[in-house]
């Protein structure tokens, strides 16, 4: 039990670096520069950054390379984008609403991750500081995801 949950949080973790990646190559409008290189390009190398720590952390901490099996990895992650729809051919309002959404869907799963370490008596100080201080950052993504939504004349 433990074992496939660890790998769906993994998954998750790439999903939302793949899905946030696409976002990054798919943007559009005037906003383009801006949201190519310090919206979504921030949030996907951020997210590869912590799916790397994420995966490496989980190898050490339950001694299972399977962690790492990108077969495992990317049929979770495929299972899990079927929830979201697609950045590809959505305007620029669109890709940021599903972005904000998925930021914050993350950060759900983040936190779920770490009650479930802690219910488990497997998170370490190294992991809650790991994934606190990445939560903090999703936070600041999804402040800055609402507030372009919001510059456009969208609210939640």
């Amino acid at each position: 039990m433990t074992k496939e949950k660890i790998l769906l949080y993994i998954g998750s973790f790439k999903a939302a670096e793949m899905w946030m990646h696409a976002a990054h190559h798919l943007t559009k409008g005037p906003s383009f520069i801006a949201n190519h290189e310090l919206l979504y390009g921030r949030i996907y190398e951020t997210l590869a950054e912590d799916f790397d720590k994420l995966v490496e952390k989980s190898i050490y901490q339950f001694d299972d390379e399977d962690f790492a099996c990108p077969l495992l990895i990317s049929s979770i992650a495929s299972e899990i984008l079927k929830n979201y729809e697609s950045p590809s051919n959505l305007d620029e309002k669109n890709i940021a609403m599903l972005a904000f959404v998925l930021i914050v869907d993350h950060m759900k799963g983040a936190e779920e991750l770490r009650n479930y370490l802690s219910d488990i008596n497997m998170l370490t100080l190294g992991f809650d500081d790991f994934i606190s201080a990445a939560i903090n950052q999703y936070e600041t993504y999804a402040y800055s995801l609402n507030q372009y939504v919001k510059g456009l004349g969208y609210q939640y």
